[in-house]
């Protein structure tokens, strides 16, 4: 009884805390443009939402000696006090460093969550766990956008930023509403360093999750561009409008959403290992596929049944991920992978508008698959040839 509580105010905190995130930042991205009607201005606001990101190792350690539920419920009651006080700064000067301190708080919980979901769910149940908070978060970054700006035409953009404060703040209730049993995970007196190398070594020494991280680097680094890029391959290359390009990205929203509820169902039926790199295969096929096609109605159908096989993928890739860490270090263990994921990231959203403007969006959407695809050889080569490794060592 109390496991089927805990799940549901655990639901009910991500739901909100996945959607407070997407409504806000679709918020502030106006309302710093508004300010300044500096493209600029925008760009650094997006930045400073990923800086944080590199520090999540730190939070991971936050997430191991604390009781997680508390630091979901302090986390988004700092977010709903700071979202608050962006009310009454604008000046560019104010709003920064706020919104990076509210990007760190924003990055906590997203660390926080994802540990205190395998708490929560049986470890038989960890797809099923996974497919619940993905579906949750995709159907947050299709409906959050369209509720703000629906909002918006109502109410005044700043009464919009009291919106996601009382969002916040409901997350914080149910959060606080989750009750855990105390987590011994060691001695509270080890300096932070040591806590930090603890993680990364864990990595190290397991070989299914650096395969599980290679293969996600390798995504963040080749697609990390896709946001930037598509709209681009919309408007310019495939000659479309602004509407057309809204579509684009709801089928991609869309497909993401199936993906995610037909995932558990899915990997019933097949291997993990087996759906993880065929479905990545395809993913990385359909990139090639948007880059020789010259019809907005096929690039919709491609893009729909793409991420419908990613998130699928993505599925069986965090549930692996869950099951080869162990929960005292789960916390930096996934603090880590977000600060190794970031930077590529970020050099591929830099990368790919470079090359884009020089090469032109078709060649990188294809040279992007071909890369994939050669890299998801190469990393199952290697992964194999560890195991064997690993093998004669135990023999």
């Amino acid at each position: 009884m109390l496991n089927n509580r805990n799940a549901f105010y655990f639901m009910i905190s991500y739901v909100l805390s996945a959607f407070g995130y997407e409504f806000i930042f679709f918020v502030m991205t106006i309302y710093v443009y508004q300010i300044n009607k500096s493209a600029l201005n925008v760009g650094i606001f997006a930045a400073l939402t990923l800086l944080p990101r590199l520090l999540a190792p730190f939070y991971g350690i936050i997430s191991d000696r604390f009781n997680r539920a508390r630091v979901l419920a302090w986390g988004a009651a700092l977010t709903a006090v700071l979202v608050v006080v962006l009310v009454y700064h604008t000046r560019m000067a104010w709003i920064y460093p706020t919104w990076t301190l509210i990007s760190v708080f924003l990055a906590i919980i997203a660390n926080v969550r994802t540990a205190l979901m395998t708490e929560i769910m049986p470890q038989k149940n960890y797809l099923r766990g996974n497919s619940l908070v993905l579906t949750a978060l995709n159907l947050a970054k299709v409906c959050a956008p369209l509720l703000a700006g629906a909002v918006s035409i109502v109410l005044n953009l700043k009464s919009l930023f009291y919106l996601t404060a009382l969002i916040y703040a409901l997350a914080m209730i149910s959060s606080s509403r989750i009750h855990l049993p105390v987590l011994k995970v060691g001695k509270n007196t080890r300096t932070v360093i040591a806590d930090l190398k603890e993680g990364i070594k864990y990595i190290i020494k397991n070989t299914r999750l650096k395969f599980l991280i290679s293969l996600a680097f390798t995504r963040s680094l080749l697609i990390g561009m896709q946001t930037s890029l598509f709209v681009i391959y919309v408007k310019t290359y495939l000659a479309g409008n602004d509407a057309q390009y809204g579509i684009f990205m709801t089928m991609i929203g869309l497909g993401s959403i199936a993906g995610s509820i037909l995932g558990p169902w899915l990997l019933k039926r097949i291997g993990n290992s087996i759906l993880i790199e065929t479905g990545l295969s395809i993913h990385y096929a359909s990139f090639i596929i948007l880059g020789l096609l010259h019809n907005l109605q096929i690039a919709l159908v491609v893009v729909f049944v793409s991420y419908v096989i990613f998130y699928i993928t993505v599925v069986s890739l965090h549930s692996q991920r869950d099951m080869a860490s162990q929960v005292e270090v789960r916390g930096r263990v996934y603090g880590s992978v977000t600060a190794i994921l970031t930077p590529p990231a970020i050099i591929s959203m830099l990368l790919g508008g470079y090359l884009a403007n020089l090469l032109g969006v078709e060649k990188v959407l294809i040279g992007a698959g071909v890369l994939g695809m050669f890299a998801i050889g190469f990393l199952h080569l290697i992964y194999n040839a560890d195991q064997v490794k690993e093998k004669n060592i135990t023999a």
